[in-house]
């Protein structure tokens, strides 16, 4: 509940924030125009042009005086950055121009957001501001006006551009035109499209306080209903009309019928993983027995989808398993990993040996290796598996090994079985026991 005591503080309130301030930070006074910042931005007149607090007729008249002040100055802003695309424009520099016009944009989306904040005031509250606008309307906006104009400049600016490389917006938006050009074509479209969404802020706001209606009659003499064709008078005509012509040549043939097959077509991404399959088969071709008993559980992950980084881990796996059928003894020596952390590096004699580039790929799997057991499990892919427990012989002790002879190993695909990895293993056990 008000009282008059609170009401009191509010007037002592209001008639405090009329007075300079001092700032405890910097120690001086802010409000009286003499630091840089009030110099420099002019706060003093800034702030005096609105109507004094005792001449407001409203207590929304503040609010509508400043967002529509804010306006114009944005659409200063806006009508100054096309002069210099322009000028950009006119020298190619295409780069510089999209990054401009995305600021235009930024201002016009910010003006539009701004029209929400006159929606909070009622329609009575605004039929008595109304009362002392007299005959105004936005088409006497200098900023409306002087946007336009700049504008017309930008549209002549784009025509000369496209005269220089020989070009109709036609062919620029036809299969195969320039993509630069494109591009920033498109960027006006969109600042064009940011224009016409203030506009239709503003036949909003119009809509909620007065209505829209050939009746209801604006400031200007005219129908408010006229603010439905004005909202979508666009800044670049020649941009939306060359979509009504790419459409009028449109045709329906070499499309699919909607639930055939598309093989042969369709996204171009589709069409890049189609041609990479073939080569991760191929790596699959080469991988062990224990490899391709792992594929099926692989397989519903690898075509189409799942997780990046288990992809990659797929692409690398057929090059390390690979390289443990050139290596078997490698199979024999991971079997006391946890005795001996460096017997993978140990030399081994073959009599046929493995090409050296797959002696890498073996060693960083070796601890994964999965321990050797008289009767081994059938599951040849668990070293992503099996858990890390000390083998029979982890009391063995870590002396380098002397060079074992061994028969050669068939290097085809799916020829390195479990049984010759024991085998290996229980030879290499034998060695060690009589060394």
């Amino acid at each position: 509940m008000h009282t008059s005591t609170d009401y009191s503080h509010a007037e002592k309130l209001k008639l405090e924030l009329t007075q300079p301030m001092f700032n405890v930070m910097l120690k001086k006074w802010v409000g009286k125009g003499e630091l840089d910042y009030e110099r420099y931005l002019h706060t003093d007149t800034l702030l005096a042009l609105q109507s004094p607090e005792g001449e407001l007729v409203s207590h929304d008249e503040l609010m509508f005086q400043i967002v529509h002040q804010s306006q114009e100055l944005y659409l200063k802003l806006a009508s100054r950055e096309m002069v210099e695309v322009v000028a950009e424009m006119d020298r190619d520099s295409l780069w510089a121009v999209s990054a401009r016009l995305v600021r235009v944009q930024k201002i016009l989306a910010g003006i539009s957001a701004e029209m929400a904040i006159l929606e909070t005031m009622t329609p009575a509250e605004y039929q008595v501001i109304r009362r002392s606008l007299g005959n105004g309307s936005g088409q006497e906006s200098p900023g409306y006006n002087t946007l336009r104009h700049a504008a017309d400049g930008l549209e002549s600016a784009m025509e000369r551009m496209l005269a220089r490389r020989g070009l109709t917006l036609f062919q620029v938006y036809s299969a195969g035109g320039p993509k630069d050009l494109q591009h920033v074509c498109e960027q006006l479209v969109t600042v064009d499209e940011s224009f016409q969404g203030w506009l239709y802020a503003h036949y909003q706001l119009v809509r909620r306080t007065i209505g829209i209606d050939r009746t209801v009659k604006a400031l200007d003499g005219l129908p408010s209903q006229v603010l439905q064709a004005r909202m979508t008078l666009p800044l670049f005509r020649a941009l939306w009309d060359v979509r009504v012509e790419l459409t009028a040549g449109w045709k329906r043939e070499g499309g699919f019928t909607p639930g055939e097959s598309r093989s042969g077509g369709g996204c171009p991404m589709a069409a890049m993983r189609d041609m990479e399959m073939p080569v991760a088969q191929a790596h699959a071709a080469h991988a062990p027995t224990a490899y391709a008993a792992a594929a099926p559980a692989h397989e519903a992950r690898t075509t189409g989808g799942g997780c990046p980084m288990a992809a990659m881990h797929g692409q690398h796996a057929p090059v390390a398993h690979a390289g443990a059928v050139h290596a078997p003894m490698a199979h024999a020596h991971a079997a006391t990993a946890h005795a001996v952390p460096y017997a993978p590096h140990a030399p081994v004699a073959h009599a046929q040996p493995a090409p050296a580039v797959h002696a890498p790929h073996a060693v960083p799997h070796a601890p994964h290796a999965p321990v050797a057991h008289a009767q081994p499990a059938p599951a040849v892919h668990a070293p992503h598996a099996a858990p890390h427990a000390p083998a029979p012989h982890a009391a063995a002790a870590p002396a380098p090994h002397a060079p074992v002879p061994h028969a050669p190993t068939p290097h085809g695909p799916h020829t390195h079985s479990h049984t010759a990895q024991v085998s290996a293993y229980v030879h290499a056990q034998e060695l060690r026991s009589q060394s």
